[in-house]
């Protein structure tokens, strides 16, 4: 292999080790795959439970093992088979991927009102509670589940896009500001209706 090749393969490698998720172009692909998961989640849910899975372990192995792995490449190795493990533990148990997707999005988005052991907690057994249901009410919590999550990570990609996008677009409200947890309820009310929560 070619020093130019070499060189080239090893920047992709660490690229792909230390993926930074921000950025106006990735935040407009989230942002469509958002709205997408909220409008139409039940038709794909599964593969969103696979995917959600696969980047909770890909993320938290880079958050607690970058500083532990000086190499990249052995990163990257971590950091796929970690993913992939989750991915395959949800496709083997629908139950733990339902509450592995609902964990990540309780974690998130209480994150500004708890934090610490309490927090998990509280988040883990949210995530329990939900994925018992949904053996009783599988499609209404895969529609509601989709919906939320989809309606949330929407707005929330939204407000982080103002800040990078290249056109100036300090008019809009800042992150903290109502109208956006108003925006959140709507969006997410907007997917269920649509979506709808009966068994057809």
């Amino acid at each position: 292999m070619s020093v130019e090749m070499d060189g080239a393969v090893h920047g992709l490698i660490e690229t792909f080790a230390n993926l930074d998720f921000r950025g106006a172009p990735t935040y407009c692909i989230m942002l469509i795959i958002a709205l997408f998961i909220c409008m139409e989640g039940i038709k794909f849910y599964k593969m969103i439970l696979y995917g959600a899975a696969f980047v909770m372990g890909f993320r938290l192995s880079h958050d607690y093992l970058w500083a532990y792995i000086p190499s990249n490449e052995l990163l990257l190795m971590v950091e796929v088979g970690a993913g992939l493990l989750l991915a395959v533990l949800a496709w083997r148990i629908y139950l733990l991927g339902v509450a592995m997707i609902v964990y990540q999005f309780a974690r998130y988005n209480l994150r500004d009102f708890f934090e610490g052991p309490f927090a998990v907690l509280i988040c883990i057994a949210v995530s329990v509670l939900i994925a018992l249901i949904s053996i009783k009410l599988n499609r209404a919590v895969i529609v509601i589940i989709t919906a939320v999550i989809g309606g949330f990570a929407a707005v929330n990609i939204f407000v982080q896009l103002i800040n990078v996008f290249p056109i100036n677009l300090d008019a809009f409200p800042g992150a903290q500001h109502p109208v956006w947890l108003l925006a959140k309820i709507f969006l997410s009310a907007a997917g269920v209706g649509i979506q709808d929560v009966r068994d057809t």
